[in-house]
């Protein structure tokens, strides 16, 4: 091995402890990483409502309840062809928990949840519900700012019509021809009424919410309030942190809050009509969209329990009125991250889910329907619609890699003569450059010409990682033998330790995926400069170690996709030669 090879390979194994070490060192001098950062400058932009909404910066999240005797604790239980909620009397209608109905009998996008001792469990149905037992999911609530505390009207309301719907059971099946079922609560105080009415949709994951306040209940704006958050539902424990937010929308902007540790984010005001705030997971969303024009939206969060996890984030969210409003109506959507569903919303709420940038947001709604496509139309199992897709990716995309190999040849041929020149003309680099120019258009080669039709790839490849990673699509769907669920890594076993950038388990896409880019690199590295070698065989060796947590979908598709182009090379080789 050359000297050069040498300090290539040193330096080349020196970043990769770097990047090992890396988030021992970030702790070790107190640095927590937030993946996520609230967008300040959105946040200035929208300041404190008028007074005396001006001091919430020292605002806490601590609540005080109110106290009121006026109806027992009840749960009821409403079940749609779509899902089954359960809600107390609790400020008028407070959502318990909710589950989802499978759309067809294939579908397996919401099976697997937690049991009540925190254990994963793969045959239960995935539950959504805030965490905590909250009893304001969501409820009338205001922020006292002489008390800097939140003061809930979450107390037991009376349903009116409890007669007309339920039987002992407190159990209704909303029929479908019957689409728009009404529950009726109202509590009653001696100065002041509160009536609040959910309307149930047989057709989409909505609850219709409208309030109507009789007299003074407070000196302070009123907020339709979510407390609690979302308990997880994944079996990775990143997973519910990476990916859970609180959202809040304003015209085309939109602001989101992650946190990552204990010390949370305290209440902040976001001033301004909101087109919806909203509280996801990786991919379950409860959202409020308001009917009534609001004023200012807040969202704050702090650190619970769950479970054995060592964290678990909790997030708040309010919708804000004037002071003399005393209607309001608001849509809660409670459902799954479902863009049939969320495209049918008269909103943009659809912006909560990850598909990328603006460039590549249309290619990753694109690829989604494809996918769906093959699977709801063609009733294709999603491993084998992976498969077929990746054929397709590559046939549409051929022209592009056939041109970048060829030209990866032709400056492989081309690379003894220009280093012949280099020499030749080293002490004068004008006349060097112009005989590298003309080595070039002799063979016909160009040195961007490998790299130009990668770039054109780029917005595809970048559209297919985002969806595959991050659409409920692929959520508990299985393929073959140890492919249980094309959403989480096909893990084969466990490990008794955890390794930085790895994990904790092996699992055999990656590595097939890895070999697969190491047949590839055999053969365009035959005439490399043999200094380069270490550098490649590295850099796939770092491949492994971080598509090794990524979902088995996208370790599937990107495996078969480097499979074909392998053959296509081996062809072009074998035609060139």
């Amino acid at each position: 091995m050359t000297n050069e090879s040498r300090r290539i390979v040193v330096a080349s194994v020196l970043i990769f402890i770097v990047l090992l070490l890396q988030p021992y060192y970030l702790s070790w001098v107190g640095v927590d990483v937030d993946y996520n950062d609230l967008d300040d400058t959105f946040s200035e932009e929208f300041s404190e409502p008028s007074a005396p909404l001006n001091n919430n910066s020292d605002g806490q999240i601590d609540k005080k309840i109110p106290v009121f005797e006026n109806a027992e604790v009840e749960l009821y239980t409403i079940i749609t062809p779509l899902y089954q909620i359960v809600i107390s009397n609790n400020g008028g209608g407070s959502v318990v928990a909710s589950s989802f109905m499978p759309t067809s009998v294939n579908d397996t996008r919401f099976y697997g949840g937690f049991d009540q001792y925190g254990v994963y469990q793969y045959n239960l149905p995935a539950t959504v519900s805030p965490l905590n037992g909250s009893t304001c999911a969501p409820c009338l609530a205001y922020y006292d700012y002489d008390e800097k505390i939140y003061q809930f009207f979450d107390m037991p309301f009376v349903l009116k019509n409890r007669n007309q719907l339920f039987d002992l059971s407190n159990t209704i099946k909303i029929d479908p021809d019957f689409p728009n079922t009404k529950l009726e609560f109202e509590y009653v105080d001696k100065d002041w009424s509160i009536k609040k009415i959910l309307t149930f949709n047989t057709n989409n994951y909505v609850v219709d919410i409208e309030y109507v306040v009789d007299g003074v209940i407070s000196n302070y704006p009123l907020e339709l309030y979510w407390h609690g958050g979302l308990r997880p539902t994944e079996l990775l424990e990143s997973d519910d942190i990476i990916n859970g937010y609180a959202m809040v929308a304003q015209g085309d902007e939109r602001v989101d809050v992650n946190i990552t540790t204990n010390e949370g984010a305290q209440r902040t005001v976001y001033n301004g009509a909101s087109n919806w705030v909203a509280v996801r997971n990786k991919y379950f969303i409860s959202a409020i969209i308001p009917n009534t024009p609001s004023s200012y939206a807040t969202l704050s969060a702090s650190g619970s329990d769950f479970g054995d996890r060592d964290f678990t984030p909790l997030y708040d969210m309010s919708i804000g009125y004037n002071a003399n409003v005393k209607n309001i109506g608001a849509q809660l959507f409670i459902g799954p991250l479902d863009i049939d569903y969320i495209d049918k919303l008269d909103t943009n709420l659809d912006s909560s889910m990850n598909f990328g940038f603006s460039l590549i947001k249309p290619i990753g709604k694109f690829i989604l329907f494809l996918l769906k496509f093959f699977h709801d139309t063609l009733k294709l199992n999603y491993g084998v619609a992976l498969i077929v897709f990746a054929f397709l990716v590559w046939f549409v995309t051929r022209p592009l890699t056939v041109k970048a190999f060829e030209s990866s040849k032709k400056m492989q041929k081309v690379a003894p003569m220009i280093k012949k020149v280099q020499a030749k003309y080293k002490d004068n680099p004008q006349k060097m450059n112009q005989e590298v120019m003309k080595l070039y258009k002799e063979n016909g080669a160009n040195p961007l010409g490998g790299c130009l039709p990668m770039l054109l790839q780029m917005p595809l490849l970048w559209s297919l990682f985002v969806v595959f990673r991050s659409t409920i699509e692929f959520r508990g769907a299985g393929f073959i033998f140890w492919i249980k669920d094309l959403s989480q890594p096909d893990v084969l076993f466990n490990l008794p330790f955890h390794i930085p950038l790895y994990g904790d388990y092996v699992a055999l896409l990656p590595i097939l995926m890895g070999i697969s880019i190491f047949m590839t690199q055999q053969m365009s590295m035959a005439t490399m400069d043999p200094a380069q070698k270490p550098v490649m065989y590295i850099m796939n060796g770092v491949f492994i170690l971080i598509f090794n947590s990524f979902p088995s979908g996208l370790n599937l598709y990107y495996t078969v996709y480097n499979l074909l182009n392998f053959y296509q090379q081996k062809a072009i080789n074998a035609r060139t030669e």
